[in-house]
């Protein structure tokens, strides 16, 4: 199986080879692929995360700061496969020491990252589980954790042809795991080495909260915050085009005074696009100088939803229709109950946030349009009860820092 698992990651690196030529990730991907050797000299570092991207490293990021606040003089590594997660991980206050793209997984890449770096311990979040790195961790003795573990009985590490992954897996010091069905799993293939702590998702959510103070102290979101006072405000999140055609389609039917659109794709294509829908109804956040009472707000920026949240009545959160649902936590936060399309098994939370009465889960127009009438006629009934059930949910980081600041 290894020549098997080497002759995939060599047809990754023909890909982005080619792709660079079709595709601005896959060019960026290649252009930046050795940066970490080219743009650092070599260094030893405390803590190495490796997330697959931006959300990931929302979800280690508590960690990391519970780390540091324990050993302040420590270097701090974060590596990221996508580059979307190297170019927007600033956004967020952290603090990492050193950011690069995670070489291709080969032994010679595993070798002479490790002895770049030399990290004294080694964090993986959520599934990510690269054979050669891993490996080549536990020959040099450094301890290698997987934070806020998250598996499901397809996966492949658990087919008839996984054992090589499951090797691979058994290398890890231990497992701290989001819920119980991960944590079953891995008993089932003998790893035992696992703790259930939950999603730190739900501890990062909550120590960025902000307030509308905040927002009316931002240049670029001040103008929303007295746009949006004693409005019904919808916050469309990360929408695809399956949101945003519902949005529109019941534009006229819904009791929402305001919406506020932050589509996933930000190029402008697809800006146009959203334009071309919504006519006359729709300006963007850039040109609120000229607002003539538009009904719908369109961020044409990245890095600010999380933030926006906070002016919501309730949000309709996107990717539910195509698998790739976006963060429900962020909006809860801010106490608003939370829409999403009906394709969500992937996200542990939008069962929970079902079972709750905090999350509905909308498959047509008319299930839409339902749902938002019965959340704005009977707002009081969901009061509170967002935010106390993120509040309940949090405390994984600690029992993650309890483990690990404890090494020397």
């Amino acid at each position: 199986m290894r020549w098997i698992y080497s002759f995939g990651i060599t047809l990754l690196r023909f890909a982005f080879f080619v792709g660079r030529f079709f595709n601005e990730k896959a060019k960026q991907r290649w252009f930046m692929r050795k940066d970490w050797k080219l743009k650092t000299s070599s260094m030893k570092v405390d803590v190495w995360m490796h997330c697959a991207s931006l959300g990931e490293f929302d979800q280690g990021l508590p960690v990391l700061w519970a780390f540091k606040k324990q050993h302040p003089e420590a270097i701090i590594l974060v590596t990221f496969f996508s580059p979307s997660g190297l170019n927007h991980y600033h956004k967020r206050p952290h603090c990492v020491d050193y950011a690069c793209l995670l070489p291709l997984d080969t032994r010679r890449n595993a070798k002479e990252f490790l002895s770049h770096f030399s990290p004294k311990i080694a964090l993986f979040v959520k599934y990510e589980f690269w054979f050669n790195l891993v490996t080549q961790i536990h020959k040099n003795g450094v301890p290698v954790y997987s934070i806020s573990t998250l598996l499901r009985k397809n996966h492949f590490v658990f087919s008839p042809l996984g054992g090589f992954f499951r090797s691979t897996l058994r290398l890890f010091h231990h497992f701290f795991v989001q819920n119980q069905e991960t944590q079953n799993l891995l008993h089932s293939i003998g790893i035992h080495q696992t703790t259930l702590t939950g999603d730190t998702r739900y501890d990062h959510v909550l120590s960025s909260r902000i307030s509308i103070q905040e927002l009316e102290n931002s240049a670029l979101l001040s103008p929303l915050v007295s746009l949006c006072k004693d409005q019904r405000v919808m916050v469309v999140g990360s929408s695809w085009l399956p949101e945003e055609e519902m949005v529109f389609n019941s534009l006229h039917l819904m009791p929402i005074d305001r919406y506020i659109l932050a589509p996933h794709d930000v190029s402008e294509s697809h800006l146009f696009e959203i334009e071309a829908i919504f006519g006359d109804e729709c300006i963007r956040l850039s040109e609120l100088a000229n607002y003539d009472n538009e009904r719908v707000i369109l961020i044409d920026n990245i890095g600010v939803l999380n933030k926006i949240y906070a002016l919501g009545t309730l949000a309709f959160i996107g990717g539910g229709f195509n698998g790739n649902l976006h963060n429900i936590l962020e909006p809860a936060v801010y106490d608003l109950p939370v829409l999403f399309g009906p394709t969500h098994h992937k996200f542990p939370e939008a069962q929970a946030f079902i079972e709750g009465g905090i999350g509905f889960s909308v498959s047509t127009s008319e299930e839409y349009n339902h749902t938002v009438t019965t959340i704005i006629e009977e707002r009081e009934r969901f009061n509170n009860k967002s935010l106390s059930f993120v509040e309940k949910q949090a405390g994984a980081t600690l029992k993650i820092t309890k483990v690990l600041v404890s090494r020397p």
